[in-house]
């Protein structure tokens, strides 16, 4: 994960440094073929390539990530040569037993366990923008900074000092500390300031000279702003994933999902106003619903129907086996719009997973078609179910949100959300899980 691999920089070009591609002791690896900004090599015991990766989709999925980052670092064109080992041949790579990965900057050479490796990628893009070395506490929250998916940043240890992060080569005081402060960084200031910042910082490891050059660049003192970064807010959960730069088109509600993970490995959210998007995952798969900017919790489940104004700073991770737009969470239960439930419900995460903007409070309404026999289901976390609209009556009954209740069809559920003023005041986006068992 970290960058270096033994490397001694040197200033090349990037035409040296393809030329010097190939040189040291790597494991063997196939050549796969080459694009736009990357040569590809594969250790030949990850072939035959899965299918979401074979014949030209493994360079695909690089050029993906690459163009889609460069939507924030402005990316200097250069070719990458990408080693895709398996784990245990990682630490011959690397020369290191404990790396999950390195890159070799002076070379220009990645070498990876995964592919795209986005940790690995940002020290490369990082380092074609400005060949230097900042303090790792920099350079590795650099690298942990941005990112699409499920890959979760090293945790912040938050009873350490930014100080210590500072003058340490690797440790979670390094990645956690250091992700954490330039993701909180970037969504203050911008990628653009940013980067300027980064691109002069000191590159020697000394507490002082870097608080010094922090308050000279920013005006602000870093003791004030570090405590503001790390203040928890009562009542209010402290969410700190990767920034997603969420620059890949809009996913079309009510169409046939095409699946091509090389080529969207993610859908923005379009704007449908005041609608619902009901996203349903594949067969034992689960949909993820995410943040942009990292600063509020994924939303998962079998399915998700998610309820967020514009849509605006929201991306949906692929694959997916449908999406659909409509009044799925409304005010009126005769307005909700039939939602139909998946055959494997039961399998996996078996929720279905509600979210509307934090309220002081709001009460809505889901109809849920079960189209297949499933004897001795169960559901929980509703107020109330009823098989029709007329919750008044003797049949619906009223829960907890931990009681379960079966249902042996068609159903409505009442879901009502209670917010605090800190939830409201932050943004913070209310969540409810109906769960269903047997």
């Amino acid at each position: 994960m970290a960058t270096g691999g033994g490397s001694v920089w040197v200033p090349l070009s990037c035409a040296l440094a393809v030329a010097a591609i190939g040189c040291g002791g790597n494991p063997p690896a196939v050549f796969v073929g080459e694009s736009a900004h990357f040569r590809l090599y594969v250790d030949p015991a990850l072939m035959p390539l899965p299918a979401a990766f074979d014949g030209d989709n493994a360079l695909a999925a690089l050029e993906t990530e690459w163009a889609d980052v460069a939507t924030m670092l402005k990316t200097p064109d250069c070719k990458i040569t990408y080693y895709w080992y398996t784990p245990e041949h990682i630490g011959i790579a690397c020369d290191d037993t404990t790396e999950g990965g390195c890159t070799k900057e002076a070379e220009m050479e990645i070498d990876a366990p995964l592919l795209p490796d986005a940790h690995e990628l940002n020290h490369a893009y990082t380092y074609l923008r400005s060949p230097r070395r900042p303090v790792p506490f920099l350079a590795e929250g650099m690298a942990e900074a941005i990112g699409c998916g499920y890959e979760a940043p090293i945790p912040a240890p938050f009873d350490a000092d930014w100080r210590e992060a500072i003058v340490e080569l690797r440790s979670d005081k390094v990645y956690g500390l250091g992700g954490l402060f330039v993701r909180q960084m970037i969504r203050r200031y911008g990628i653009d300031d940013f980067l300027r910042y980064y691109e002069q910082s000191p590159e020697r490891r000394d507490p002082a000279l870097f608080a010094a050059n922090f308050e000279s660049f920013w005006g602000v003192a870093l003791d004030d702003l570090w405590a503001d970064f790390t203040t928890v807010v009562p009542g209010v959960p402290f969410v700190d994933q990767k920034i997603c730069p969420c620059s890949l088109p809009p996913i079309t509600p009510d169409a046939d999902v095409v699946t091509d993970p090389a080529r969207v490995p993610y859908w923005t959210l379009p704007d449908v106003g005041d609608g619902t998007l009901a996203f349903t995952a594949g067969r034992y798969q689960a949909a993820s619903v995410r943040s942009c900017a990292g600063d509020t919790d994924a939303v998962s489940g079998k399915a998700v129907m998610t309820r967020l104004g514009s849509g605006a700073g929201w991306y949906v991770m692929a694959p997916l086996a449908a999406v659909q737009t409509g009044a799925f969470v409304a005010e009126r239960c005769a307005d909700a719009t039939h939602y139909t439930l998946s055959p494997d419900v039961l399998v996996g995460n078996p929720y279905l997973t509600v979210t509307i903007p934090a309220t002081q409070a709001s009460t809505v309404y889901l109809a849920i078609d079960v189209p297949f026999p499933l004897d001795g289901m169960k559901v929980a976390g509703a107020d109330a179910v009823c098989p029709t609209c007329d919750f008044d009556q003797n049949a619906c009954r009223t829960l907890t949100r931990t009681t379960t209740t079966p249902v042996t069809g068609n159903f409505y559920a009442r879901l009502q959300y209670d917010s605090s003023d800190s939830e409201r005041e932050y943004g913070v986006v209310a969540t409810q899980d109906l769960t269903f068992s047997r």
